[in-house]
């Protein structure tokens, strides 16, 4: 069997943002047919379990190169807690106090990947392969390849092979935004594997970041569409959430689905914002401001970016609302982007907010503390960001209020009763940030409730 000659991948390549169709490419010869795009595995989903679907390895190489698999060892699955206390799951080599070992490679949830390069020199890669059940029909591409590499200025190393011929190699350069990879191998034979390896770059001591890739089948000689960009956009984008296997059909649904109930209600007062608002009790809404028919449109995970884009595909100028309320940017955070960009970004949610409710007010909130007390290091810099929100204010059509006080205690700690997770509110919070917040809505909740038209 032959396969591609190794190519490799110097530019990025990005997409307008949008659900990219898998399942169907268009044909035309002698008239239009269809035939089906076929998803075999997602590198993401089987991260997700200690026991993956059946095919999936996890390897390192500790006792020689890359690319001999006589040099190989599993990594171990293991159980560990991150620093907030929640277990993760993962693979790496233990050392001997039972913990994860810095000296290995380690794969864990959510695709994030780790390699070295020990004192002998030889490079250990991260090593993930998956074996074909059946021989393909068409040709099997390495789709939607993300590789983010963020903490490594020497660069991360990928390499692709099948079986233990090596057909992809690229370098992928510490920056802000995914190195993108896709990959034809070929038809394939079953019992044939792929490996997707990354290492430390050739003058790096360590290397890795976000992997995400998908094993899809398509019809020999045709082309499937450039890889999705699924980590991190530029801070003035308008993008859904993807999965790991670069869908935005899940996200979009659930958008449609918020709104088309905003619009079904009438609301008139709308919370936008990430999971922190998604968590808000409806009942504790309806108990304080039940006349202005409050609508939740929080979603986990949400950067500003993607608020940007549910409302720009949302049907918010179809509802009769006074008052938008805004929480975000904390995601954004997680993700190292200055608090110059967040304010940058959240300046230009408030135009498409406003351009949207031309006659509504807009409560900008202050991004909540994080960690355990105000002295963690993160609350200095969200002390930065939400000075720069509060000059976003013009206290005629945007306010801004910093409603995170209300959270702490007077010893500048943060109990769990509040934030279990130290990031996420819980009841005993939102009673305090209601009676906090409540005050501020009424002030800006200037007209009267208008009734719900009948249906």
């Amino acid at each position: 069997m032959t396969y591609p000659s190794p190519r490799v991948y110097e530019e990025r390549m990005f997409l307008s943002p949008g659900f990219r169709p898998l399942l169907v490419l268009a044909l035309f010869f002698g008239g239009a047919f269809t035939l089906e795009a076929k998803m075999l595995v997602v590198f993401g989903e089987a991260t997700e379990t200690r026991d993956p679907a059946e095919g999936w390895r996890f390897q390192w190489n500790p006792t020689g190169a890359i690319g001999d698999p006589a040099n190989y060892k599993d990594l171990e699955p293991l159980v560990a807690a991150d620093q907030r206390g929640v277990n993760l799951q993962g693979r790496g080599v233990l050392d001997d106090q039972g913990g994860l070992s810095a000296d290995a490679p380690s794969i864990s949830r959510f695709g994030n990947v780790s390699a070295i390069r020990n004192n002998d020199e030889t490079p250990r890669y991260a090593i993930v392969s998956y074996t074909l059940p059946a021989a393909s029909e068409g040709d099997v591409w390495v789709q939607n390849g993300n590789l983010h590499n963020r903490s490594f200025p020497d660069g991360t190393a990928l390499k692709i092979y099948v079986n233990d011929q090596l057909v992809s190699e690229a370098l992928a350069k510490q920056d802000r935004l995914p190195t993108l990879f896709q990959q034809n191998l070929g038809p394939l034979g079953k019992g044939d594997t792929v490996v997707v390896a990354v290492g430390p770059g050739d003058n790096g001591k360590r290397g890795g970041g976000k992997l995400a890739f998908t094993l899809e089948e398509y019809p020999k000689d045709s082309t499937p569409p450039p890889p999705q960009n699924i980590y991190w956009h530029s801070i003035d984008a308008m993008v859904p959430q993807f999965t790991s296997a670069g869908s935005s059909a899940t996200y979009e649904f659930s958008n449609r689905a918020a709104m088309d109930q905003m619009v079904a209600r009438e609301s008139q007062l709308v919370f936008l914002g990430d999971s922190i608002t998604s968590r808000w009790p409806q009942e504790l809404l309806e108990q304080h401001f039940a006349e202005y028919r409050p609508a939740n449109l929080g979603a986990g995970g949400d950067r500003v970016q993607n608020v940007r884009w549910r409302v720009r595909e949302g049907r918010l100028k179809e509802a009769p609302v006074q008052l938008a309320v805004i929480l975000i940017g904390t995601n954004n955070l997680s993700n190292q982007a200055t608090v110059e960009e967040i304010a940058e970004g959240v300046k230009l949610l408030l135009d498409d907010v406003r351009k949207d409710l031309p006659q509504a007010k807009i409560l900008l909130q202050g991004v909540l503390p994080r960690g355990a007390s105000l002295d963690d290091p993160i609350n200095k810099t969200i002390q930065s960001l939400n000075a720069k929100l509060s000059s976003l204010a013009d206290n005629e059509t945007v306010f801004f209020q910093d409603f995170g006080p209300s959270l702490v205690e007077p010893d500048g700690s943060i109990s769990p009763e509040v934030m279990p997770d130290r990031l996420h509110v819980a009841m005993p919070g939102f009673l305090r940030w209601m009676e906090a917040m409540k005050p501020t809505l009424e002030r800006l909740l200037t007209s009267h409730p208008l009734k719900k038209t009948a249906d």
